[in-house]
């Protein structure tokens, strides 16, 4: 599933009138017929034990809710449109729509002020559906003025349901953030392809139920694009079947490196997590000073052996850099100058992959490593959350925040690695610019230690031989859908990382059994236009 730009499905929009004659208006009547489709599905007594109001505003996302209107007055539904724009301003698709409303005596009300709205609610027992048509993507700036104050009274308003068309007003398409403020969905119809602002935080928590629809754009631009939606289909393709005749040296050898005073558990539950993904061979090692705390710790099956205090002499044969197939550096790890000889050996020494998190990615950024990370002759991933990204990137959280795909794509070329950036949405960026964002949002994941059993989890795919960009994304797949296992039995609000572990296998399950028929987390509709 492609996801788009607010720029790039305009230019798409431009591409399918200019290369196809699919113009403005045939667009427009696709995406009014789709979604009042969906919405009779959804709510199929609207406009029945209801009345049906549609706020338009001055642009095509207003087109978009005049065809719906019409098209919901076609069957006799009770139907009233409130319209913000001057009609002599209309673009010419969408004045033919409204044109056409009006040739057939549909109630048409201008509103110029909210005086005329909040009057007629006050006159109006109700109850009403809303139909949000007001901005779309075509949102420029924050909202001010009567804008903002129309958006909050909506939302004061007690609508029997909310329906957004494209996005809800007020949202961000490009980055998910609420431009001073945002309409609060059930349910949002989006036309031709989702955008990122309808998955990432906060605005994805105002869309409601997310249905995408098909407005005949030409098949080979879902093909296209450089932004993709992570889905058990392709990681159940990924997850290839066991050689029943192999052995433990068959499945690699992962080293984990981390943990410090008080923070010890960090390590440990990388390396269970490690295991879990059948990685043959799992060795933790930890500074000597607390080495005996690990070893009273540390699952049987669990390899371990202490920091050595000679860090010149890690290429040597024997040395803690010999015999793995992988290496996780940095959950529990601290920041001690130690710290920082031992990533500065492992980086210029280590010829396998080798996944980044936590405090290595912390010591890569106050030392400058990044000269390390280009120079290496083999892969790295490195796991930030945006805090991390930030220090990494030297910017603030709202900077990244502002242009997600561009600090990605930064910190990629600083690196020279694959980056999953992780949130409720976490993106994956590979140096070859493949972008896939995975979209399962769990509240019970957001819990100390849930990065670390990721990083483990990636590190035990790359063990076994996996390539970086699909251990990467197959990694974050089975990180979600354990922590999708994990809420079911333990509860969001009480799963800990632990339980995130002990679930993987449950992934492994659901995932390789379900294979083509997982769902998407929305819906998809192809309606015969």
């Amino acid at each position: 599933m492609r996801i788009c730009s607010s720029d790039e499905m305009r230019k798409i929009d431009e591409y399918s009138e200019k290369e196809f004659g699919i113009d403005a208006g045939i667009l427009m009547e696709n995406a009014g017929r789709a979604a009042s489709q969906v919405m009779l599905e959804k709510y199929p007594d609207a406009g029945i034990h209801t009345e049906i109001l549609v706020i338009a505003g001055k642009g095509n996302n207003a087109g978009d809710a005049f065809v719906l209107a019409r098209r919901l007055l076609g069957i006799g539904r009770r139907v009233r449109v409130f319209y913000l724009s001057p009609v002599e301003r209309y673009p010419a698709a969408v004045d033919k729509h409204f044109r056409i409303l009006k040739a057939l005596g549909a109630k048409l009300v201008p509103l110029e002020n909210l005086a005329e709205l909040e009057e007629f609610f006050a006159h109006s027992p109700g109850p009403f559906t809303l139909i949000d048509g007001i901005l779309g993507t075509g949102l420029k700036g924050n909202l001010e003025g009567f804008l903002y104050d129309l958006v909050e009274l909506v939302n004061a308003t007690n609508f029997r349901e909310v329906i957004s068309l494209d996005i809800p007003s007020g949202v961000d398409g490009d980055n998910g953030i609420i431009r001073g403020t945002a309409i609060q969905a059930d349910l949002t119809v989006s036309f031709g392809f989702p955008k990122l602002g309808h998955f990432l935080a906060p605005g994805a928590s105002k869309r409601g139920e997310l249905i995408n629809v098909d407005i005949s754009l030409p098949h080979h631009v879902r093909e296209e694009g450089d932004k993709m939606l992570l889905n058990d289909r392709l990681v159940s393709r990924l997850i290839q079947d066991r050689d029943r005749y192999g052995h433990k040296n068959s499945f690699g050898h992962t080293l984990l490196v981390g943990g410090s005073p008080g923070r010890l558990g960090a390590i440990e539950m990388a390396g269970r997590a490690c295991h879990r993904m059948g990685t043959g061979l799992v060795t933790i090692s930890t500074w000597d000073e607390i080495f005996p705390m690990l070893m009273m710790r540390m699952p049987s099956e669990t390899m371990a052996f202490p920091i050595p205090t000679d860090l010149d002499h890690l290429d040597a044969p024997g040395s803690l850099l010999t015999g793995f197939s992988s290496i996780v550096v940095g959950p529990g790890l601290g920041q001690k100058p130690e710290a920082v000889k031992l990533l500065e050996a492992i980086l210029a020494n280590y010829q396998g992959p080798v996944v980044l998190d936590a405090d290595a990615l912390n010591i890569v950024a106050e030392n400058n490593f990044f000269p390390l990370l280009v120079n290496r002759r083999a892969p790295t991933v490195l796991t930030p959350h945006l805090g991390e990204m930030a220090r990494l990137l030297k910017i603030s959280v709202s900077e990244i925040k502002e242009d997600l795909l561009s600090a990605l794509r930064d910190a990629v070329d600083r690196t020279h690695s694959t980056i999953v950036l992780k949130g409720a949405a976490t993106l994956i960026c590979s140096p070859e610019d493949r972008v896939y964002l995975n979209h399962y949002p769990n509240d019970g994941m957001a819990t100390a230690g849930s990065g670390d059993v990721l990083a483990g989890m990636i590190g035990g795919l790359l063990g076994q031989g996996m390539e970086t960009f699909e251990a990467a994304l197959a990694g974050v797949a089975l990180h979600s859908a354990a922590g999708g296992v994990a809420a079911q039995t333990k509860g969001h609000r009480s799963m800990t990382a632990s339980d995130i572990v002990d679930s993987i296998s449950g992934a492994f399950h659901e995932i390789k059994e379900r294979k083509t028929l997982a769902p998407l987390p929305f819906e998809t509709r192809a309606y015969l236009l």
